[in-house]
């Protein structure tokens, strides 16, 4: 009997807990990426970029895998499923997380340092993002903002083999949608 009430009491104190919590819920995200090649820009982007925002210390993560960086239609493509593996590179970060939530300009601007790490390639590099935060609507359910992130990355520094060919500057854009709830 005493540890069926301790079962329950865990259970609610639990349910209790999580759903007096508010909560940050990101979704449709989009990485695309800028470069120039004898003058010429070049883009191409993937919308299959997953990315977690953390509402309580504004930890930022996304993982992204080798063939992200690749350019399809480049003549000097390396086929990615000739790779023998796929390379997981992280992309993470703190956000000023309590000014976003509080925050009550429609667009703001903030200056967000992520690390680019690769652990087979030994690589991590501090990459400078400016951060574009907009609050295009507020109901009584929740905030919504759209996080848009820019920042240059340099090939000269990185040596990733789906930018060879390239001039040095890459910019990279991250897009994604945030809601938050208070409940």
């Amino acid at each position: 009997m005493r540890n069926l009430l301790i079962a329950l009491s865990c259970i609610m104190f639990s349910l209790t807990g999580f759903s007096q919590q508010p909560q940050y819920q990101t979704f449709k995200s989009v990485m695309k990426i800028s470069v120039f090649k004898d003058g010429e820009n070049i883009q191409w982007e993937n919308k299959n970029v997953t990315v977690r925002l953390d509402y309580q210390i504004g930890s930022f993560i996304t993982r992204l895998e080798n063939s992200d960086f690749y350019y399809s239609n480049n003549p000097t493509f390396v086929d990615t499923d000739s790779i023998e593996y796929e390379r997981e590179f992280i992309l993470q970060g703190i956000f000023p997380i309590t000014e976003i939530i509080d925050q009550r300009r429609i667009e703001q601007s903030y200056v967000v340092e992520l690390q680019l790490i690769n652990q087979e390639l030994m690589l991590n590099r501090t990459i400078m993002f400016d951060m574009k935060v907009t609050r295009p609507s507020q109901s009584q359910q929740g905030n919504y903002r759209v996080f848009l992130l820019h920042g240059k990355m340099y090939n000269h520094e990185l040596q990733l083999p789906g930018f060879e060919g390239f001039d040095n500057e890459i910019e990279v854009y991250i897009g994604f949608n945030g809601f938050w709830n208070r409940r």
